[in-house]
């Protein structure tokens, strides 16, 4: 093999790997809780995940607005975020949430994003119990058997 086509192979493959990390550098989103936000100095324009629980009785909806305020608790701090959207389905009080977006100069959370956690264990329902509570049920047999 000739040198300068394995000179111009590695330019090619060097050009190629600065630009893959370059690009992830970009797309990493850290994430962290209340009490580290409040540790460190973050800029208002750095982009973050906070997660931590709803804080019970910090929940204020504006419908005809679609904007949400709440506070986002780990135990030690808790931080105030306003979301203008729609939250998903498991969103409420006293919840699992990961929020997206920046701090602003208030320190308001301003959230474009609102993820709700649900939980990881899964406990199926007692044969013959209906799952939303309402009325018993015999499961269907296949026909023939």
């Amino acid at each position: 093999m000739k040198p300068r086509y394995l000179i111009g192979g590695l330019i090619i493959v060097g050009g190629l790997s600065y630009l893959i990390y370059g690009a992830m550098q970009e797309a990493v989103v850290y994430f962290v809780t209340p009490t580290e936000l409040r540790s460190e100095t973050t800029p208002p324009d750095r982009f973050l995940r906070v997660g931590g629980m709803v804080l019970p009785g910090s929940l204020e909806k504006d419908l005809d607005r679609r904007t949400f305020r709440f506070r986002i608790t780990d135990g030690q701090e808790s931080l105030a975020v306003r979301f203008q959207g729609v939250p998903p389905d498991l969103f409420s009080e006293g919840k699992g949430a990961v929020v997206e977006g920046r701090l602003d100069e208030d320190g308001v959370f301003k959230a474009s994003t609102v993820m709700a956690k649900h939980a990881e264990e899964y406990s199926p329902h007692p044969e013959g119990e209906d799952p939303a509570g309402k009325r018993s049920f015999v499961p269907a047999r296949p026909a023939g058997g």
